[in-house]
């Protein structure tokens, strides 16, 4: 069973937490300030008691000692006694004329130690040996340290009445400034809880300070922006999806009911025929989505493996079906660390897009632009792609007709080739632009030359992968070796099968959907 932890307000803990500082640093400073003050006093009085010694023993004249000693300057109330080596009082002040010796000094020692006719009493004596004449004897001083015990008692009795009363207020200040400061926190929070998923429009107050509760409001609004964002690519991807999705299920519901309304006339086997190229096409487009849904989690590269990238160009271009020829240039084995099958699925869907629009050749190239970098170039001579549009070339369900064109009789596709492509570039480490293809390479028009740049991750040494379509590079230098592929076109059903088998993602799908009325003339019945 899962306990949950009681709601503790962040206010309140702040503030316990500045209550518990401020009673450690009060705590800490009286105790600091009491043990200097008792040091500063209890250093004064036995500075005054040395120098009232001092003047003692300056007062003997020839071993004569004045009767009674003077007493200490300043009313201090210090006593003096001079006492022999016998123990008995040579001299003494008037407050304790008449008395024994009150201490004793022992051999060696530099303690008094008191005797029985000591006062019990709270002071401070010390003890100086001197020599009168011919006579060792010791001074005595002694002082009251009675103000040094009512001065701590007065500092303690303070400090009982002050503490309390300033720790009541430092809590009441910390709470007060505590709750003002997360004031704006709260407004943000409250602002933020009212946002939902239909409204990521909305933007939270910033406040004009440029402190950590501004930093905090600007973070969060452009956590926003990114997730409104995402939502709105989320929202047309779903619309776009749920389009393309139903343009073969309509053509397949269509031409059912269709020969269901007149089951004696119906040619079954060509609506058949018809719904298996219908569904087919729908689950080449669920795999597409998939693949883009993969893209999306990370989740794109199920293996990397060392590979050569002309190798497996020279593949592609053997197993896509093609109606433009298709020149390779490969002149030496491109090494590099990759998913086999998702580079084959990109090669390809470059190869189907240029096969669509080219209208004389497709020219591939591979080459190792520098140790650490591959590069694949599909170029055509077709109408090519506008600057402005070039970067959303590469975005999901696009289709770019009117720059492109579509050859007579060719139908578009469903706008994810390039998407994908680009999917997987980026999961490779990798990047894939589209540009002009150069004068010289297409004179019927400005074309569109397709960049593919991936990092080895391996070393420049050759990777020996079997390659039977590979040509044995030339040994002359600056000479590139090409090889011309070029496939005759099929008939639609040979096509549709070999495309199938391919699981070619950028496949075409129809333009619009055929009516009822439609089907039968086609059929006619």
């Amino acid at each position: 069973m899962t306990r949950t932890a009681p709601s503790r307000s962040l206010r309140l803990r702040l503030t316990a937490l500045a209550t518990l500082a401020i009673t450690v640093t009060v705590a800490l400073a009286t105790a600091v300030l009491v043990f200097s003050v008792v040091h500063a006093v209890r250093s004064n009085v036995t500075t005054t008691l040395n120098a009232y010694a001092d003047s003692v023993s300056r007062s003997s004249t020839d071993g004569t000692w004045p009767r009674p000693l003077a007493p200490a300057p300043g009313g201090l109330g210090a006593w003096a006694q001079v006492v022999d080596g016998s123990g008995t009082v040579v001299a003494s002040t008037a407050n304790v004329a008449g008395q024994s010796a009150r201490y004793t000094l022992p051999t060696g020692s530099t303690t008094p130690q008191r005797t029985a006719a000591a006062e019990q009493a709270d002071e401070r004596v010390i003890a100086q040996r001197h020599v009168s004449g011919h006579t060792p004897i010791v001074i005595y001083v002694g002082g009251s340290t009675e103000l040094l015990s009512l001065l701590t008692s007065d500092i303690q009795g303070h400090l009982l009445y002050v503490l309390p009363l300033g720790l009541v207020g430092a809590v009441g200040v910390s709470w007060l400034l505590i709750g003002r400061t997360l004031r704006p926190v709260e407004r943000i929070r409250a602002e933020a809880a009212e946002i939902t998923a239909s409204d990521l429009h909305r933007r939270i107050p910033e406040p004009a300070s440029d402190d950590e509760i501004g930093r905090l409001a600007r973070t969060l609004n452009t956590m926003l922006a990114r997730l409104e964002a995402s939502a709105g690519r989320q929202r047309r991807f779903v619309a776009d999806a749920s389009h393309e999705l139903r343009t073969p299920l309509t053509a397949v519901r269509t031409s059912l009911e269709v020969g269901l309304a007149h089951p004696d006339h119906a040619p079954w086997p060509e609506l058949a025929q018809r719904a298996v190229a219908e569904t087919t096409r729908l689950q080449r487009l669920v795999d597409q989505l998939l693949l883009l849904a993969r893209a999306d989690d990370d989740t794109l590269l199920t293996r990397l493996e060392p590979l050569d990238l002309a190798a497996l160009a020279a593949a592609a271009i053997d197993a896509t079906p093609a109606h433009i020829p298709v020149d390779l240039h490969a002149p030496d084995p491109v090494p590099l660390l990759g998913d086999p099958d998702q580079l084959t699925r990109l090669i390809r869907n470059l190869l189907d897009n240029a096969d669509r629009y080219a209208r004389q050749h497709v020219t591939v190239t591979v080459k190792t632009e520098d140790p650490a970098t591959a590069a694949l170039v599909v170029a055509d001579d077709g109408p090519g792609i506008p600057p402005e549009d070039r970067t959303r070339a590469f975005d999901r369900f696009v289709r770019l007709q009117s720059a492109r064109g579509r050859q007579a009789g060719q139908s578009a596709g469903a706008g994810l080739g390039l998407s994908i492509a680009k999917d997987i570039a980026t999961a490779h480490g990798g990047t894939l632009s589209v540009t002009a293809t150069q004068s010289g390479e297409a004179p019927n028009g400005p074309g569109a030359a397709f960049t593919l740049r991936l990092p080895t991750g391996t070393d420049p040494a050759p990777v020996h992968q079997p390659a039977p379509t590979l040509p044995t590079p030339t040994s002359e230098p600056g000479r590139h070796s090409q090889h011309r592929r070029h496939r005759a076109p099929l008939d639609h059903e040979a096509d549709t099968r070999r495309r199938d088998a391919s699981l070619n993602p950028s496949e075409t799908m129809p333009d619009q959907e055929e009516s009822r009325d439609h089907v039968r003339l086609r059929y006619g019945f």
